[in-house]
């Protein structure tokens, strides 16, 4: 016999609790391939990524198992009991506490290549504060959970923590994405027309993973903060570690097209034009152009660093795919 609580919007409750398994389950298994093709394209790659994928997936998927989990039993196991759905089962709370370090984990992913590219301290300093200072919050929240009475009581109470998590998160991620493009913009103006079309698809690539990103906490803060009585807000949050993880698996597998486009420009015919004509000892085009006409023959100095362009190239090519 189902009891009929006032207020009470099944549509509202019942409706995140289903999508939510759905849409995670999805990014995981995503997540998953991005995963293998990680492993197989970059057997050698360092050991600090290798861990660092190893133990994104090693929390990602408890926290799947544990979501599909709590929603069979909250829609399944006590169906008709409505009552039941105002509190969060324990492995519910699980999921949400295994969910804080893979967007952390994610995040400072990307405060390394900022590192790495800026070569600056402060900026991946500050971001590395926001993102931490984030997962304490998340952490001791979801720990808190464990103790709730009741979900409605128990997320007025610990409003201003998930308020301020949310704007860390997003203030974060505005600030990789720009920083990453203002860097990568800077380093476009050295490099070869072929280096320069390459940094420019990362310059996009950045910004979007940094609006994708940035918009899925905005959207889900904006659910919180206008709907807190429902589970709207808590199916997009269940959903958000997978694309952090997904973020950081393309990014990892995105350096094996880099590298090949890069690679494809040496082996381009054309000379990068920019580059020969820094360099100590070339006579372009336009020199000769310039000179008078002599029937003297002209003896033209070409050093050996000027004959090989694909030397710059490959310097830009290491380092494209370093931070790429």
């Amino acid at each position: 016999m189902s009891i009929e609580i006032p207020g009470f919007n099944m549509n509202e409750i019942l409706g995140p609790l289903i999508l939510a398994p759905i849409i995670t389950a999805f990014l995981f298994g995503s997540a998953v391939v991005q995963t293998y093709a990680y492993y197989k394209k970059f057997p050698d790659d360092i050991w600090q990524f290798k861990g660092l994928v190893a133990l994104q997936m090693s929390l990602e998927t408890p926290h799947v198992i544990c979501l599909i989990t709590s929603t069979w039993s909250m829609v399944v196991t006590h169906y008709g009991e409505p009552k039941m759905l105002l509190t969060i089962p324990r492995t519910g709370m699980v999921s949400f506490v295994t969910a804080s370090p893979v967007t952390f984990i994610a995040q400072v992913f990307f405060i390394f290549r900022l590192h790495k590219l800026s070569q600056s301290r402060l900026l991946p300093a500050l971001c590395f504060i926001m993102t931490f200072s984030r997962l304490i919050i998340q952490m001791i929240f979801g720990i808190a959970g464990f103790y709730m009475l009741d979900t409605i009581t128990y997320l007025y109470q610990w409003r201003g923590c998930i308020t301020a998590s949310y704007v860390l998160a997003i203030m974060c991620d505005w600030t990789i994405a720009a920083a990453l493009s203002y860097h990568l913009y800077d380093k476009r103006k050295t490099g070869c027309k072929q280096t320069a079309r390459v940094i420019d698809q990362l310059i996009l690539y950045s910004l979007k993973t940094g609006f994708i990103t940035s918009m899925v906490e905005l959207i889900e803060a904006v659910c919180y903060w206008t709907m807190p009585d429902n589970y709207i807000w808590m199916a997009i949050y269940a959903a958000a570690p997978g694309v952090y993880a997904n973020s950081l698996l393309a990014a990892l597998n995105s350096r094996a097209l880099v590298s090949d486009r890069m690679k494809s420009s040496r082996e381009n015919p054309e000379f990068c034009t920019d580059v020969l004509a820094k360099s100590p000892g070339v006579v372009t085009d336009s020199d000769l152009s310039n000179q008078k006409r002599s029937t003297r023959p002209i003896v033209i100095k070409v050093s050996a660093q000027g004959m090989n362009p694909s030397s710059q190239e490959s310097l830009d090519r290491e380092a494209l795919t370093d931070i790429a």
